[in-house]
């Protein structure tokens, strides 16, 4: 199990936000929510759910999400039930760097797509839905 130094948190920007359908999952390892953005573009997809395209773009807009912060001894878990929920969709998952509203950055886990697959088409915002 992985200590409290350890932990990279984990960026969340559509149906694991809070409120939306796939929270559910999670909600009983998360202790805290804290907003944040990540450049990159969002793609919408038939299935309802977005993809992050080409995370850490430059000159990409800042996307809204969130990080999750877990309970105390949750957070393999709260890994663990993401990482299958992203991967049944083809998520890749990294390690990239995201804002805070202050301005700070840190780096965060994040599931994104390395193009937009045929099925998807550019989303006309940046916070899901």
């Amino acid at each position: 199990m992985r200590d409290a130094m350890d932990m990279v948190p984990v960026f969340v920007y559509g149906t694991l936000k809070p409120g939306e359908k796939m929270f559910r999952h999670i909600s009983h390892t998360v202790r805290d929510i804290v907003p944040a953005t990540i450049t990159g573009r969002l793609y919408e997809t038939p299935f309802g759910y977005p993809l992050l395209v080409e995370p850490g773009l430059a000159e990409g807009p800042a996307i809204s999400g969130v990080l999750l912060v877990p309970l105390e001894g949750c957070y393999e878990e709260m890994v663990s039930i993401i990482d299958v929920i992203e991967g049944e969709a083809g998520f890749e998952k990294g390690e990239m760097e995201v804002t805070l509203e202050s301005g700070r950055r840190l780096t965060a886990v994040v599931h994104f797509y390395r193009e937009a697959p045929p099925y998807a088409h550019p989303f006309p915002g940046t916070d899901w839905p």
